[in-house]
Parts: structure tokens; C-alpha cells; sequence
């Protein structure tokens, strides 16, 4: 049966660095820190989820290297892997809502927008602004491919705990999650690109509105 492979979930960091002094830096700083903060339990999660990624990979290679006279055990195999894809449900419900946090933290710079004077200024922050938003959607695209990842392996393992599923069954199974894994991957190189670029634009940003305080 062709392999079905699972979705790593790659953790891209939005790296900050602590300022001091006053004015649209510091505040602009604060906002970005206090962001990367309400993140926090997005990048907790992501250790649990690859590892679960991976005990299930290996629990499907073995499952398939059972055969019919050993179906109870290959019942309780994919029970132990449905577990750990409700588990995985549980952790990425924990990322959706910090990222959702962390945006509706991130609205306070519209407030720094709104006191900058300079229009370079502006315009700096709402690129900014603008790369933020984008990667909290991308991270929204990604979370809808990831659970429909999932429900898409739960179905493969309930398949593989009925011992009157064909083989031709579970290939056309093991089709639709792979497709759909291609999706996920697809979504997580979006959000990682996208977070490096917010990280420049960062960089860029600050160090303009350093260089304007002095």
C-alpha cells in the first residue's frame, strides 16, 4: 500500500528582540513582544503534534504488516491511533486559539499607526500590519487542512478496525489522506514564508524608527 505520510508540523518562530527608549518604537515593541507571548502555546504544541505524527506513522507501517488472522490486534492498534489523532485534534484546537489571541493582540497597533506623524512612518507600520494579517490567515488555512488531515486519518484507522475493509478500500483511503497531507504541506510552507517575511519587516521597521529617534 502506498505509504501515508504525515503532516510535520513545521514551527516558525516570529523572533523578537527586546528595545528600550520612547515613542513608536517602544510601543511598537511592546505590541510585537506581548504577540509573540500570546503565541506561546502554539509553539508548545508543536513538539506533541509531530510527536504524535510520527507514533501514528509507525503504527500504521506495523499495522499493515499484520495480516487477517491477526485483526484483533490490529484493531487495537488503530484504536491507539485514533487516540492519538483525538489528542492531536486537542493540540491544535490549543494552537488555533493562542494564534487567535495573539491577532486580536496584534489590533493594538492600529493605535501606533494612528499617533505615528511621519508617512514613512505609517507606511512602514502598515506593511507591518499587513504581513501580520496575512500570516494569521495563512495560519487559518493551515489549521483547516490539518484537521481535515486528521479527520481524514480517522477514517483510515476506523477502516482498518473493520475487518470486512478490502485493501482496495484502504488504498483509496490511504489516497485521500495523502492528497490531503500535499495540502497541508502546502500550507505550512506558506505560513513559515510568511513569517520569515513579518520577521524582516520587523527588523526593517525597527531599525528605520531607531535611526528616526536619534
Amino acid at each position: 500500500m502506498k505509504k501515508v505520510w504525515m503532516a510535520a508540523t513545521i514551527s516558525s518562530l516570529l523572533l523578537l528582540t527586546a528595545c528600550s527608549g520612547s515613542g513608536i518604537r517602544e510601543d511598537l515593541d511592546q505590541i510585537l513582544n506581548d504577540t509573540f507571548n500570546e503565541e506561546k502555546d502554539y509553539r508548545a504544541v508543536q513538539d506533541d503534534l509531530e510527536e504524535r505524527e510520527k507514533a501514528e506513522q509507525q503504527l500504521f507501517e506495523e499495522i499493515m504488516a499484520l495480516t487477517k488472522e491477526q485483526q484483533d490486534l490490529v484493531a487495537e492498534q488503530a484504536q491507539e491511533a485514533l487516540d492519538s489523532a483525538n489528542e492531536r485534534l486537542e493540540f491544535l484546537q490549543a494552537e488555533k486559539e493562542s494564534m487567535q489571541s495573539a491577532e486580536v493582540n496584534f489590533a493594538e497597533i492600529d493605535g501606533v499607526i494612528e499617533s505615528a506623524e511621519e508617512e514613512s512612518v505609517k507606511a512602514d507600520l502598515e506593511a507591518l500590519k499587513a504581513g501580520m494579517l496575512e500570516r494569521f490567515t495563512a495560519h487559518d488555512r493551515f489549521a483547516e487542512a490539518y484537521e481535515e488531515l486528521i479527520v481524514r486519518q480517522k477514517e483510515l484507522y476506523e477502516m482498518l478496525k473493520n475487518d470486512e475493509s478490502t485493501l482496495q478500500m484502504l488504498q483509496e483511503k490511504a489516497a485521500e489522506v495523502n492528497k490531503q497531507n500535499e495540502q497541508v504541506q502546502l500550507a505550512v510552507t506558506e505560513f513559515n514564508e510568511l513569517t520569515q517575511q513579518v520577521n524582516d519587516l520587523k527588523d526593517t521597521t525597527l531599525e528605520r524608527l531607531s535611526k528616526s529617534e536619534e
